[in-house]
């Protein structure tokens, strides 16, 4: 019989919620073994895939006063387990720590773990980038899927303008953030390629608890955060918390930038026995945050284009901004706030102050229960829906003068598409009757072959192309700057539910097994409508948008204008998609405890399918959308309405694909405070739903009649050994690995010049006669390094701690050979042969990845020392340089950049506590990223290069005053 997914859901979720289990988390102590930690039977076993209780007062991550040894982790296991004894890489962070290190978005928070690189917060609070270990950058969190309690925030965490930090935020409901790199995130987890990053939410315990904290910035930024848990019956506890803020922005838009906030809360159901627990969990998310693109940067002048052995290498302090400031500016302000968009729909009005707007709702049912003969079954079904807004400007490469920006106008705006126009005899050309006079007999033949020198001289109107500003029609002066501005407007409609069930079966065989087998269900809707524009305006601090129109030699407006509401071009490519994803999955992990439990094996193996069906439309149908009863080519026109890009036809895509990943990995501990481990695994990764959209795999591939299979799944392939050395005055955590990255195939279509089938013609090779080679490759990435984290509290200074991490390593590109034909031609360029040219990019370092990461943070607790409850700290982050692109051409090598952050904590009672936290607190001047710098592309003084690059914010002060209870 065949269920639809619907039906399948939700009979599986009552049987699930009627059958749950409680998982057992004592661990077997052994003769002369460690002692075991003793874990609350509230504490949860399995959130990988089940979301149960955190029980209050257990061992937190990163608490203070807590032996480290004891940590609990609670993600990439199927059985609860100390850091110390992981068989995998695994970076924890607390509440306490969290509050302490002010993060400012998910990606700032991400920065704090070993191996991952953050581009920081300089997108703003939501849609920035990480990466992996040397992971290529893509869209974002490709490779790092959000968990909320062990279930993803939403299925896919590479989806266009909706990245998995749109809707997964941090709050005082937040108990600890886990990160697992690798091994058995890639065997529990969908999409678990990199990192799986899991926030654990605060549950109620058997004492009613709460908080409340109110933070204020130096930039217009208010805050409010609070939760509440505790007891709501004999076996019932709930929580419920969230936050709200409203923020001028980090950089002066000029109106409100960021707006909105959470609620979330959940009910925990815990049987007298403890061998049931129900749990159901919601969240409502709505929130506006701006997003910060690139500005425009000069550079000192340089001759010729970067290569891989010369790279233009940027030095920090050369660089220069081009009308906007680094630390504070931005290209959007209240004069470009709104600005029209035109398409299949009409006339729409863009508000930039929407920003980033995700609307979603998030509804999670979990629980286990306990059988007999050491059987235990679980589950967790989770649905989120909702919607997702994405208006955000980018940065056009165009900065110059008002004379050299208009005369650009002129020539190819103006001159280019009439001469074009006259030669096709498009007599009908709203550029070509309004700029030039048409002959009024034999038109088409007086155009005939016209060159454009005559056609100028002959037939304009127009000498030039003016500039007036939108908001009060003044000329725009010869002096100012002007630069396209590129507005990306998305609307996401998103729904995703994932389901998980276990079931898990204790025995003895040589030492304590806990074998978990899993079925996982997932189905996503996704539907984005995505148009942009074209927008003309001034490079200054409260940027304007300027309309610009065609002028005669006394300066009087000739023909249309060239834009609408300061658009050239109103409604200028995107496209309309529809995908649904169906996935099913099953997995097998074996947690095996032997040898008086001082070694942990952890073995398993995944299966996962995807069926996917995609309707794409490109807006690639131009149409011209003049009102009726405008006079074509008249003042009152306008040429911006002509070219618009509307949705054409629709592509299809529909395959399935599938892979198998493997994990084994293991745990030796020689003390209660020392233990090594190592790790091998081969992990997968699905086709995205970038990739999907992009119909990357859609079409087949063929080549002298016969069709070339292409890999569609991304693989890596990771080794790592590491110890863990552990107490509370010393902790060191070392890991050395090795990844083996492959990406989808790739295919290269060359002539076979040596094939018999090649015909010659006076002796030379007719290229176009022989026959085609396809040729697979992979861009791979190829990366060894080492992650090290350390912390010591000195006895001799009581309340010192010292604490960092720092990461080196050196990832290559790695399988991108392939061959192509090059002609041979003599003195005069005649072509008298064909060669071949064999390329490789192996070696070339990937864009935008450092060799080092460092992350140093001290803190200092006076209390001790002079009983008064202030702790000082600092945090100091370097990061190494980063090409802008890994191509041949235009090689570009970013600077290394350091950020200092400081702040302190006053501990006023019991029970309130103050909070100081400065950002970039030396006003650090760099960039994140930015594109590669072309010799050709001057200054609008001419006396340097110009380019785009997203700096960092500049240095913030934030307060914040916190109530618990």
């Amino acid at each position: 019989m065949t269920y639809s997914f619907d039906h399948y859901t939700i009979r599986s979720a009552a049987l699930a919620i009627c059958l749950m289990p409680a998982l057992v988390f004592a661990q077997q102590q052994g003769a002369g073994a460690e002692v075991p930690v003793q874990i609350p039977a509230q504490a949860p076993a399995a959130a990988q895939a089940t979301t149960v209780p955190v029980a209050q007062g257990q061992p937190a991550a990163g608490a203070e006063g807590t032996d480290p040894a004891a940590v609990i982790i609670v993600t990439g296991v199927t059985t609860a387990t100390t850091k110390k004894n992981a068989t995998f890489s695994i970076n924890t962070l607390g509440a306490e720590e969290i509050q302490r290190l002010a993060p400012m978005s998910t990606a700032d928070l991400l920065a704090n773990f070993p191996g991952i690189y953050s581009e920081g917060s300089s997108a703003g609070e939501a849609s920035n980038n990480i990466t992996v270990r040397g992971l290529p950058v893509t869209g974002g969190f490709r490779f790092a899927p959000q968990l909320i309690d062990g279930l993803p925030a939403y299925e896919e965490p590479e989806a266009p303008f909706m990245n998995n930090d749109v809707f997964v935020r941090d709050d005082l409901m937040t108990e600890s953030v886990e990160l697992v790199k690798g091994g058995p995130g890639g065997i529990l987890y969908s999409n678990g390629l990199g990192a799986t990053v899991n926030h654990v939410t605060r549950t109620g315990g058997e004492q009613l608890a709460g908080g409340y904290k109110i933070e204020y910035a130096d930039y217009g930024f208010w805050r409010h955060d609070a939760f509440v848990s505790g007891p709501l019956g004999r076996n019932l506890t709930g929580a419920v918390g969230g936050f709200y803020r409203r923020s001028d922005g980090v950089r002066d838009t000029g109106y409100t930038a960021d707006g909105g906030g959470q609620v979330r809360g959940n009910l925990v159901y815990t049987s007298d026995d403890r061998k049931t627990t129900l749990r159901a969990d919601a969240l409502y998310i709505n929130d506006r945050t701006a997003f910060f693109q690139n500005l425009p940067i000069s550079v000192p002048r340089f001759t010729s284009s970067g290569t891989p052995a010369n790279p233009t290498v940027i030095n920090q302090d050369s660089i220069q901004p081009l009308g906007i400031d680094f630390e504070h500016g931005t290209t959007a302000s209240p004069y470009n706030r709104r600005f029209d968009m035109i398409g299949e729909y009409g006339k729409r009005t863009v508000d930039q102050a929407d920003g980033i707007h995700p609307d979603f709702r998030m509804f999670t049912l979990s629980g286990s229960h306990e059988l007999d003969g050491g059987w235990k079954l679980s589950a967790g079904l989770r649905h989120t829906t909702g919607s997702n807004g994405f208006n955000a400007v980018f940065t056009g490469n165009d900065t110059a003068t008002a004379t050299n920006f208009l005369n650009a106008r002129f020539q190819n705006d103006v001159i280019s598409p009439a001469h074009g126009a006259a030669l096709g005899c498009n007599l009908a050309n709203a550029k070509l009757v309004g700029f030039f006079n048409v002959p009024a007999g034999n038109a088409c033949g007086a155009f005939a072959n016209i060159s454009r020198d005559d056609f100028v001289r002959k037939y304009a109107k127009a000498t030039g192309v003016a500039a007036r500003y939108l908001n009060d029609g003044s000329a725009v002066p010869a002096s100012a700057n002007l630069n396209f501005m590129i507005p990306f407007i998305a609307d996401v409609e998103a729904s995703s539910t994932s389901l998980d069930l276990k079931v898990q079966k204790s025995f003895q065989l040589q030492g304590l097994h806990e074998l978990t087998f899993g079925v996982y269900k997932s189905r996503y809707d996704y539907t984005p409508n995505f148009q942009q524009a074209l927008l003309v305006t001034d490079v200054a601090e409260r940027s304007r948008p300027v309309d610009l129109y065609a002028v005669d030699a006394q300066g009087r407006q000739v023909g249309p204008s060239l834009t609408q509401g300061g658009a050239i071009l109103p409604g200028w490519g995107g496209f309309v998609s529809d995908i649904q994803g169906n996935g099913n999955a099953a997995y097998l992990l074996d947690h095996w405890n032997a040898l008086g439990n001082r070694l942990k094996i952890d073995a398993g193996v995944r299966w996962q399918n995807l069926k996917a069906d995609v309707t794409r439309r490109d807006r690639n149908v131009i149409t011209d959308l003049t009102p009726a009863g405008t006079v074509i080519g008249s003042t009152q026109d306008t040429t911006a309405d002509n070219e618009v890009s509307l949705p054409g036809e629709a592509h299809r895509l529909q395959r399935n694909f599938h892979d198998l990943g493997w994990s084994l990995g293991g745990n030796y501990s020689f003390s209660k405070a020392f233990a090594v481990y190592g790790l091998a695994s081969s992990s997968f990764r699905l086709p995205s739903l970038q990739d999907l959209n992009d119909l990357a795999t859609a079409s087949d591939t063929i080549v002298n009649g016969r069709k070339v299979d292409i890999d569609a799944v991304e693989r890596i392939r990771q080794y790592e050994m590491g110890l863990r050395y552990l107490t509370r005055g010393f902790g060191a955590s070392v890991a050395v690995f090795y990844n083996r990255f492959s990406p989808r195939s790739a295919v290269n279509i060359y002539k076979d010049i040596e094939s018999g089938q090649c015909a010659t013609q006076g002796g030379i090779t007719q290229i176009n006669s022989c026959p085609d080679v396809a040729q697979l490759y992979k861009r791979g990435i190829e990366n060894v390094g080492t992650e090290v984290e350390l912390s010591w509290r000195p006895a001799a200074v009581d309340g010192l701690e010292l604490k960092g991490n720092f990461v080196l390593q050196n990832p290559k590109v790695d399988g991108a050979n392939y061959t192509i034909t090059q002609e041979d031609k003599d003195p005069v360029g005649v072509i008298t042969g064909y060669h071949y040219v064999q390329v490789s990019e192996d070696g070339r370092r990937p864009r935008r990845l450092p060799k080092v990461m460092f992350n140093f943070m001290p803190s200092f607790d006076l209390k001790p020392l002079t009983d008064i409850p202030v702790s000082v700290y600092a945090q100091y982050q370097r990061y190494g340089t980063r090409y802008s692109e890994a191509s041949d051409n235009n090689v570009t090598l970013f600077p290394s950049y350091y950020i200092v952050n400081a702040g302190a904590q006053y501990q006023a009672s019991e029970r309130w506590r103050a909070h100081l936290h400065v950002s970039n607190l030396t006003d650090q001047v760099s960039f994140t990223e930015g594109d590669p710098l072309f010799s050709d592309l001057l200054s609008p003084d001419g006396t340097r290069n110009r380019g785009v690059a997203r700096p960092l914010f500049g240095r913030t002060i934030r307060f914040s005053m916190t109530y618990m209870f």
